[in-house]
């Protein structure tokens, strides 16, 4: 190499410098290969987030500083834009790719320097949590709304003609879903989603001759009269729509009978496009017990897939809503614990709403729970792992508060 001795200095100048850098205990980045960027020297919160990639050329945006809990980035400068980490000793960062989702795209427990690397330009969403301690329930996000701002939601009930071996409460609830149609997008309407031998095509003709003029979408269920386990690694029918619907984004799927469709539908996704687990999301109506309530109907039909869907849950790989009998306890006490006028005109979607009633006369709309929840302010911050605990009595006191208003609502919409 024939160049003047000041030019060599000058290049090695760089590379010097970080040696000494990182004598000193200052925290050192994997960019051994690019020029020195400065960093932040102190943290006095646990966990900065900052734009490496934007110093010396003007753009950046000033570090922004974390303190233990969770850190919504949606509309702030560092949306999508975190090139930089530094963590304080005895904290970890969770690194989420979008708001909803349940698994971090990366969990980082020391400095570290994005600037370049595959999720620069992904990260929404940070949690800041203590070493050591254990870690919290995930707990339920507001899910992006599409652009007309309606829930878009994939209903599976196991509703048959009355009297035909499934219990009258979906019919029931069928009818309270109909007075609040306006406000959601109804992808699919799965009828018959049950193990009971029931007659399939009946329970399907009732639906849409009762419903089909104000419930978009009413379907027959693939799975009418079958199991998990009978079906396990198939997408028949309606359960490859709902993969389909999944796969697409922003799907809330409500469950108000056995979880045999919602479970084919996820261990496929397992098996054939695991990515696609962090977009599950599910809400469910009395599939564990509660007190007070100890029978759990809906997933004593199917356990199998019942079991399936609370495990996976439970690690964090979908996002399921479980209230308990809350509906059932909204159902039970609307009337002499909420102050509810629980009457219901025997007209329109009232004649339905009157299929089943509780000892009191009030309709037994139980598993409504699943959409009512979701208009009467919504379910962030109710766990997602799969557990009821304190989602049980979250969700009744919600109910109850917004009982008297629920029965207005159907009454001027029947």
């Amino acid at each position: 190499m024939n160049r003047p001795p000041h030019r060599l200095r000058r290049r090695r100048l760089p590379l010097i410098l970080a040696g000494v850098t990182a004598l000193a205990g200052v925290g050192t980045y994997a960019m051994a290969a690019q020029p020195a960027r400065p960093m932040p020297r102190a943290v006095v919160p646990p966990v900065q987030v900052f734009d490496t990639c934007g110093h010396g050329r003007g753009t950046e945006w000033a570090p922004r500083s974390l303190t233990e809990g969770t850190h919504d980035l949606t509309g702030t400068a560092a949306d999508r834009d975190i090139s930089g980490v530094k963590i304080a000793s005895g904290y970890r960062a969770l690194l989420f790719d979008d708001t909803t989702a349940t698994r971090p795209a990366l969990t980082l427990t020391a400095d570290r320097d994005l600037c370049g690397s595959a999720i620069n330009d992904r990260i929404r969403r940070v949690v800041v949590q203590r070493v050591g301690a254990p870690p919290a329930s995930p707990t339920a996000t507001k899910p992006t709304a599409p652009a007309d701002g309606k829930p878009k939601v994939w209903v599976l009930s196991d509703l048959s003609i009355p009297g035909g071996g499934t219990d009258r409460d979906d019919i029931v609830t069928m009818a309270a879903l109909g007075a609040y149609v306006p406000g959601f997008g109804i992808a699919r309407v799965s009828v018959g989603s049950t193990t009971v031998p029931i007659d399939c095509d009946a329970a399907y003709t009732y639906a849409r001759d009762a419903f089909g003029s104000r419930i978009p979408g009413i379907a027959k269920s693939s799975t009418c009269g079958k199991d998990y386990n009978g079906l396990k690694g198939t997408k028949p029918g309606t359960v490859g729509d709902l993969v389909d619907a999944i796969r697409a984004g922003g799907l809330t799927v409500l469950n108000w009978g056995p979880m045999t469709e919602t479970a084919l539908a996820v261990r496929w996704l397992e098996t054939h496009a695991p990515a696609d687990l962090s977009k599950v999301r599910v809400i469910t109506h009395w599939t564990v017990s509660s007190p007070g309530y100890s029978d759990k109907y809906n997933c004593n039909k199917d356990r199998a897939a019942c079991s399936y869907l609370h495990d996976m849950a439970a690690d964090g790989k979908i996002e399921l809503i479980e209230v308990g009998a809350a509906g059932q306890k909204f159902v039970d006490r609307a009337k002499r614990s909420c102050g509810a006028d629980t009457t219901v005109p025997d007209t329109g979607l009232g004649t339905y709403l009157g299929v089943k009633r509780t000892s009191d006369g009030t309709p037994d709309l139980s598993d409504a729970s699943t959409f009512l929840l979701m208009k009467t302010g919504g379910l962030t911050g109710y766990a997602t792992d799969g557990t009821a605990g304190a989602n049980f009595d979250k969700a009744f006191e919600q109910l109850c508060d917004n009982g008297a208003a629920i029965f207005d609502r159907l009454r001027d919409n029947l």
